[in-house]
């Protein structure tokens, strides 16, 4: 008889987040601009790729939480972005659906750092800590915005972020027979021609 999957019952309930990410942004001002603009939306997590001086063809990425704003974290002397000599994009996310916690925040930086690592390799990610899945039941859904006029994105660019973090992740910790993870998602999710 095949032992029952037990879930982790962490806090006594699942974690779920929206994020409403915006972008793509060519440089710190431009995030700087729009934050000015919209003093509404509160960015806490954010997302940028690039080169570094000597890369040619490989890419580095970072993921990160900012809890005073993306502007003035990446202004930060000393901050992981200032090792790219050519910034493909940023990217600034707003968890939607709660008024986030800095718990939240954590839960949502470990899980998108762990599968942004998954998706590019160890050797490509400039984040140093936080790579690994996390031992809670998580649940993110990425919305993809424009930063022009902050209508949802269909179509992704091939290469960006949102072609490679999946709009929806899902990480599962259980306990029993022994402790393992299971983590799934979609890619893309569909768009559904449902008119009202």
């Amino acid at each position: 008889m095949q032992a029952k999957l037990k879930a982790n019952t962490f806090m006594g309930q699942d974690k779920v987040y929206t994020l409403r990410w915006y972008g793509s942004f060519e440089s710190i001002e431009e995030v700087g601009a729009f934050e000015k603009t919209h003093p509404d939306i509160d960015c806490k997590i954010y997302m940028f790729h690039g080169y570094k001086k000597s890369a040619k063809i490989n890419e580095s990425y970072y993921c990160g939480q900012a809890t005073k704003g993306v502007y003035k974290r990446l202004m930060n002397q000393g901050h992981h972005i200032y090792e790219l000599s050519r910034i493909s994009g940023i990217w600034i996310g707003s968890i939607s659906n709660t008024e986030p916690q800095k718990e939240d925040i954590n839960y949502v930086e470990n899980l998108l750092t762990a599968e942004l690592r998954d998706q590019v390799g160890e050797k490509s990610m400039l984040n140093e800590i936080n790579m690994n899945f996390p031992k809670y039941n998580i649940y993110i859904i990425n919305v993809w915005n424009r930063k022009k006029n902050l209508e949802r994105i269909q179509r992704y660019t091939k290469y960006s972020l949102p072609d490679i973090v999946p709009d929806l992740i899902g990480s599962e910790y259980y306990t029993d027979p022994t402790p393992h993870k299971n983590v799934f998602g979609s890619n893309k999710i569909k768009w559904l021609n449902i008119t009202f």
